[in-house]
């Protein structure tokens, strides 16, 4: 018995448009995907993004749990989000323009010279706009339709070097743009902190350098001048000095007084505006590009990573290359589907079969490469959130080697820290660091996944059928 499709849709007013909109969100696949997966993958990491930032730049050892309780008593809930409105829209578009990059890199890489590079070409031919068997319209032509021919096996090496190419092509180029908002988000979270650094350098609330107070030292929030413990060890006379000669205490009080330290204002929250017209003010408009050189190389190595290990996890997992002729008689590829990048969700191998359902291999592979390509740039993101955190301050400059070395040897060359104290402090905040990459890049792939794979099935033409 022959098999039979699904009914033709009738045709109704909603019917050509809705259509017009599937054939939009295919087109488009990448974008729309991009998009809708960041900004609910941005909102659920964006607390354990900020505790994050807030442990590279402390000076005192403390917890997780203790920091974020602190955080909520000082700032309220809120203080979690502070600054979310700006990542929430730039995180999205930026890893939306990355992602664009990131698959265009790779159908130049991949794409034979003289061979259609998806489905719809084989069967409209290259750059054509004629409909498929399914009636629908073959993608536009790129922008740039160069097709080199390189790493077109389908094994781990190639597939590897592809994703690795295009992953730092795509940071090298996204991070020219994203580095002044990156900027203001760490001046946000760290605005609190960089409160107190400037309320010490001017000598507000923590005693003056003439009396023995040093700049670079954090004045507390809330506690006067005279409380605090380094003014009262320094000034509070010893026991034996209840015995000092009249004379003596007479010289004394003629001694002139002591400056009197100013009360700290108190700390108003800027908003995002006011903070980014504060830096622009301190360093002028290449102030929104501090620590730039930083940024260039952790996002360029940690992009090519994260890609790399991203791929190459899916095709230990069971993903491969599409054939097109194959695919476009299947009219459709498996979630990433026969369109964009032709790949296409085999079955799992033996080894994982047992315990790895398939709906999760998106979040696994998206956790472990967000993880693991995290953990290995990570002492490079440190050095560049503390870099900024000093220039937003206004206190002196550090050499990426210097401030390395004070990381992890200390601030004392007379009395180095011990290797492995300084390289756990360098690695300070890895840990809520690696849970918020494991929830974010595994809500990421997972929403990707799902959202191609729903666009795929023509919602809504289907919803007006």
């Amino acid at each position: 018995m022959a098999a039979t499709g699904p009914p033709a849709p009738v045709d109704g007013p909603w019917t050509r448009p809705a259509r017009a909109l599937d054939d939009w969100l295919i087109n488009h696949k990448v974008v729309f995907s991009a998009t809708t997966a960041s900004l609910f993958s941005t909102f659920a990491g964006f607390p354990l993004d900020s505790l994050k930032s807030r442990l590279q730049s402390s000076r005192e050892s403390i917890s997780i749990p203790r920091l974020a309780a602190d955080v909520i008593r000082e700032e309220g809930v809120g203080g979690l989000w502070r600054g979310f409105p700006l990542p929430l829209v730039t995180i999205s578009i930026v890893r939306t323009i990355s992602f664009t990059i990131y698959t265009s890199t790779k159908r130049i890489l991949n794409s034979i010279p003289g061979v259609p590079s998806t489905p719809d070409q084989t069967l409209a031919g290259a750059g054509g706009r004629t409909a498929d068997t399914s009636g629908r319209p073959a993608p536009p032509t790129p922008w740039i339709d160069v097709r080199l021919g390189l790493f077109t096996h389908d094994s781990a090496r190639d597939v590897a070097l592809t994703s690795a190419l295009a992953g730092g092509a795509s940071g090298a180029i996204v991070c020219l743009g994203s580095a002044p908002f990156e900027l203001v988000k760490v001046r946000r979270q760290l605005e609190y902190q960089i409160w107190r650094d400037k309320q010490a350098l001017a000598g507000v609330g923590a005693g003056t350098q003439a009396a023995g107070g040093s700049p670079s030292a954090p004045a507390p929030a809330a506690a006067s001048h005279a409380a605090s413990p380094s003014f009262r060890r320094q000034y509070d006379q010893p026991s034996h000095a209840h015995h000092a000669s009249s004379s003596s205490s007479a010289a004394a009080s003629l001694a002139p007084a002591r400056p009197q330290a100013k009360a700290p204002k108190p700390f108003v929250p800027p908003t995002t505006l006011q903070a980014v017209r504060a830096i622009v003010e301190q360093s002028g408009p290449l102030g929104l590009w501090t620590g730039f050189r930083l940024h260039f190389v952790r996002d360029t190595l940690g992009t090519a990573l994260y890609f790399a290990e991203y791929d190459v996890f899916r095709f230990w997992l069971g993903r491969k290359r599409a054939d097109p002729a194959a695919a476009a008689r299947d009219g459709q590829g498996q979630h990433e589907g026969a369109r964009g990048l032709g790949l296409v969700q085999g079955d799992l191998p033996d080894w994982a079969r047992a315990w790895l359902p398939q709906q999760l291999v998106p979040f696994l592979c998206g956790s472990v490469a967000g993880v693991t390509s995290w953990a290995l740039i990570y002492p490079v993101d440190a050095i560049k959130t503390k870099a900024q955190q000093r220039a937003l301050s206004g206190l002196g400059p550090r050499t990426p080697l210097a401030q390395f070395l004070r990381l992890v040897r200390g601030t004392d060359p007379a009395h180095p820290k011990p290797l492995l104290m300084g390289i756990a402090r360098l690695y300070r905040g890895l840990g809520v660091s690696m849970a918020r990459s494991m929830l974010t890049h595994g809500l990421l792939w997972t929403i990707v996944d799902w959202t191609g794979a729903w666009i795929d099935t023509r919602p809504i033409a289907r919803l007006v059928a």
